[in-house]
């Protein structure tokens, strides 16, 4: 077995509609958003994927039937339009003065998968609901970011591709500037597809519980038709190099916390400890926290360099959270925050400053390098390790299960 990457015939809208069609990116989905959305909702693929959100208590017939019904209007309004041709596309991803390119592609699935690898667990409840969905609409909305260490000849055809103009070209709420071109020429279909050709394992990068509901879905057709015949998974695939990966930072709020005995008990542990202005962690191991108006900087991995295969983040819950904290000075945790990096540290200190925590930790982020180690030695790091920024766009080219 080997991966099976291949062009298809996408669905997508006009591009004077994208930004009304094009989901909301949940890491920025707030109530303010929705109410937004549904004063200009009529197109928006949130109907299709998930009704719920404009009716809380819309039962799971009429669900279905919402579903189907705003997919089939938005086809016969000509809103999105099936592709003639089996198509890649070149997207490109801006943000942070940083652009990275990827290919949109489909990729066979089958009954085992031991080229495409995870490096974290799934909520069944989650992959479940997306299962559901793709079953009662037949289609795939949103793609499972995908990431590789392969080298291709990508690099000339891609600047080549983007001096045209892109097919869409516009900037969401969060800051992120997405570009998509068609790759449709029989020449350029050949070239792309003989250099993804060269990729031999791909690594989950984001969207595990999509990757995890389409498994389900495959097994499901596989048992009911007693044929292991696989699915076509929608994808974007990106080199490592140009995956920017952010921390998931933590707020702390304590039934009671006491600054003095903290830093005391931690100074203990840390000697290294220092007092300063905001340093932004370079290294595994580095972290900055935040508390009493000041920022306090260590190394959490000097006394503890026999544990390479833990992150920082499980570092700081065993060493500071459980060991200093809680167990030296009983303190309760009131509340815990994760906070997506993408946020920086001025808004931990907004946090701590307005009391919603105690305590903000900003920690170094995990590399592609490292996610691919874990991947490769069949370990799973802890939920909130990772956070991918920029994430292509939900609605952006949507893949039919069957004509």
């Amino acid at each position: 077995m080997t991966l099976s990457i291949k062009p298809f015939k996408a669905l997508r809208s006009k591009p004077s509609l994208i930004k009304k069609v094009i989901m909301p990116a949940f890491d920025n989905f707030n109530s303010n958003d929705l109410i937004k959305i549904m004063k200009n909702s009529r197109w928006n693929f949130l109907n299709v994927i998930s009704p719920e959100a404009f009716y809380p208590e819309i039962s799971k017939r009429l669900s279905k039937k919402h579903s189907l019904d705003h997919l089939s209007s938005m086809i016969k309004e000509n809103i999105i339009f099936l592709e003639k041709k089996e198509s890649f596309y070149l997207y490109r991803l801006n943000k942070y003065n940083k652009s990275q390119y990827g290919i949109v592609a489909s990729i066979d699935i089958k009954k085992k998968n031991p080229y495409i690898l995870k490096h974290e667990n799934t909520l069944k409840a989650r992959s479940d609901r997306i299962l559901i969905t793709t079953m009662n609409t037949n289609i795939q909305v949103g793609p499972v970011y995908l990431s590789h260490n392969y080298k291709t000849d990508f690099k000339f055809f891609f600047t080549r591709l983007s001096r045209k103009k892109p097919m869409y070209n516009f900037k969401t709420s969060g800051g992120t500037i997405h570009s998509l071109w068609i790759i449709d020429k029989d020449k350029d279909i050949d070239f792309v597809q003989k250099n993804l050709n060269k990729i031999k394992k791909l690594y989950i990068a984001d969207g595990h519980h999509r990757f995890s509901s389409m498994e389900k879905l495959q097994n499901i057709y596989s048992k009911k038709y007693k044929l292991n015949k696989s699915i076509p998974l929608l994808s974007v695939i990106f080199n490592m190099n140009d995956v920017n990966i952010l921390s998931y930072n933590k707020l702390i709020k304590f039934k009671s916390f006491k600054y003095e005995k903290f830093i005391s008990n931690l100074t203990k542990y840390f000697p290294n400890l220092t007092i300063s202005k905001f340093k932004a962690p370079k290294k595994r191991g580095d972290v900055s926290i935040y508390c009493n108006n000041k920022w306090h900087f260590l190394n959490i991995r000097i006394n503890n360099k026999k544990q390479i295969k833990i992150t920082d983040s499980e570092l700081i819950e065993e060493i500071i959270l459980k060991n200093i904290l809680i167990e030296n000075t009983r303190h309760k945790i009131l509340q815990k925050i994760h906070l997506p990096g993408k946020f920086g540290y001025k808004t931990i200190e907004e946090k701590v400053a307005k009391e919603v925590a105690d305590i903000g930790f900003f920690i170094c982020p995990m590399t592609m390098h490292e996610i691919m180690s874990v991947a490769d030695n069949g370990k799973i790091v802890p939920p909130k390790s990772t956070f991918f920024d920029p994430k292509p766009a939900d609605g952006l080219v949507t893949l039919l299960m069957k004509d």
